[in-house]
């Protein structure tokens, strides 16, 4: 059920995370350590998604028409910092948990929506940054 209802999700709402992804990246990248994988960037002043992977979709609850569902999505995101009179940049990749919701319509999904954001470290566990 996971897989297929994942298939579904990229299918049709592919663009709809990947925006509400890209606003939160490059409207709160300070709140998340993307450092921590980072060889070159030393402190992160920009930030933009390059690309994103849905990896699993989880924790699918209906109730009457509403369904509610977890996504974890890997996404590749360009840092840049500003060292030595130059720009210096580098593609990291983190994790991020999204708390998603849509209104099952006659067998369709409608009125999607990312509810909540949260970085996701596989070492820690979520972060306790969330937005949304």
């Amino acid at each position: 059920m996971g897989e297929i209802f994942k298939n579904i999700i990229e299918e049709h709402f592919y663009q709809e995370i990947l925006n509400s992804l890209r606003d939160e990246i490059m409207n709160n990248y300070c709140h998340y350590d993307l450092t921590i994988r980072a060889n070159v960037v030393q402190e992160v002043l920009e930030a933009s998604l390059k690309n994103m992977d849905i990896m699993r979709v989880y924790n699918i609850n209906q109730d009457d028409e509403e369904i509610c569902f977890n996504a974890l999505v890997s996404c590749s995101i360009e840092i840049g910092d500003y060292v030595y009179g130059e720009n210096v940049s580098e593609s990291v990749c983190q994790w991020f948990e999204l708390s998603c919701s849509a209104i099952l319509e006659n067998t369709e999904l409608k009125d999607f929506s990312v509810d909540e954001i949260k970085a996701y470290n596989k070492q820690r566990g979520l972060s306790a940054y969330e937005s949304k």
